[in-house]
């Protein structure tokens, strides 16, 4: 079932505030990043063929901080909002063996904006890009029903991190929530046997303390803090080494039988097994009296209905 991911609903509500931040400022700074967002909802679904609309208002500015109240319609109906600051510096201040980059920086990021205008693509010359949708890369932790820990390893070889920022390769800030969505979601869903359909509701603070560069490995932990009916509150964290990176806190909405527009599972169940396993879930997965996890039920028949099904 094609959807828009929330989280690149966010990423989309962050850009137009980046860029209402930088040509109102008349581009003096070379990096604009998101420091804080709260109150991120995600009250409809976008799928292939719809139009997003992105709005995006000066709140406040304070400083190098600016606050903004952003939303994302469909046909006039409101899908997505949150309250963001993003935060302005320049190179020279905060990294210094990068300030050789910070004019191609700016020479660059007009030349984007110019093409943001126009509507050209990015790289009109080449098919679009097939971006990878697993943004955790192992699992090295993992007790049922608590939390589990989980490692990302940022690279330069990753299609996000090209030309995001020039000259200064970040991985996108709205990428870091959905690793963390990843990792409290299977830690939600295998506290219910993947009976649920799972989706990322709301974004109640995200606060990111320092960048993910090229070469850092983030190791994201979530605990479960609640499961109900309605879905799963997830507390979640970043660090890079000893350093805390990011504070996310989540709430995973569990869709009910009857939602409009949803029919069936959302990730095959033989997919997921395919998956999880691949995340080395039952490799370091236990119980919380130390036994390893069984696989649930439900991703079994269907690994076993895949099977009939190929012969």
């Amino acid at each position: 079932m094609p959807l828009m991911p929330g989280v690149l609903m966010l990423e989309s509500m962050y850009q137009a505030g980046l860029w209402l931040v930088r040509r109102t400022e008349n581009f003096v700074h070379a990096v604009v990043m998101l420091n804080e967002a709260r109150n991120v909802k995600f009250s409809g679904l976008v799928r292939p063929g719809q139009t997003l609309v992105v709005t995006a208002d000066v709140k406040k500015q304070e400083g190098d901080r600016t606050t903004l109240v952003t939303q994302g319609t469909v046909d006039g109906k409101v899908v997505s909002s949150a309250r963001l600051v993003v935060e302005a510096f320049q190179l020279a201040d905060r990294y210094p063996q990068r300030t050789d980059s910070h004019d191609y920086m700016l020479r660059e990021v007009r030349k984007q904006f110019a093409r943001v205008l126009s509507g050209t693509p990015e790289h009109p010359t080449s098919p679009g890009p097939s971006m990878r949708w697993m943004w955790i890369d192992r699992f090295v932790e993992f007790i049922r029903g608590e939390h589990a820990v989980a490692i990302k390893n940022v690279s330069l070889s990753e299609e996000p991190l090209s030309d995001y920022l020039p000259g200064f390769p970040v991985l996108p800030c709205s990428l870091i929530v959905e690793g963390l969505a990843w990792t409290g979601g299977i830690l939600a869903n295998d506290a219910r046997g993947f009976r649920e359909r799972t989706v990322l509701a709301k974004v109640n603070r995200a606060v990111f303390h320092r960048p993910a560069l090229p070469g850092d490995q983030l190791r994201y932990r979530a605990v479960l803090d609640a499961i109900e009916a309605e879905g799963a509150f997830i507390r979640g964290t970043s660090h890079v080494g000893d350093e805390l990176q990011a504070e996310v806190d989540l709430f995973l909405a569990h869709l009910p039988e009857r939602t409009e527009g949803v029919e069936g599972d959302l990730v095959d169940p033989a997919e997921m097994l395919a998956m999880v396993r691949t995340f080395g879930l039952y490799d370091v997965g236990r119980t919380s009296n130390g036994e390893p996890l069984d696989v649930a039920e439900k991703l079994a028949e269907g690994e076993r209905k895949a099977h009939a099904a190929a012969l």
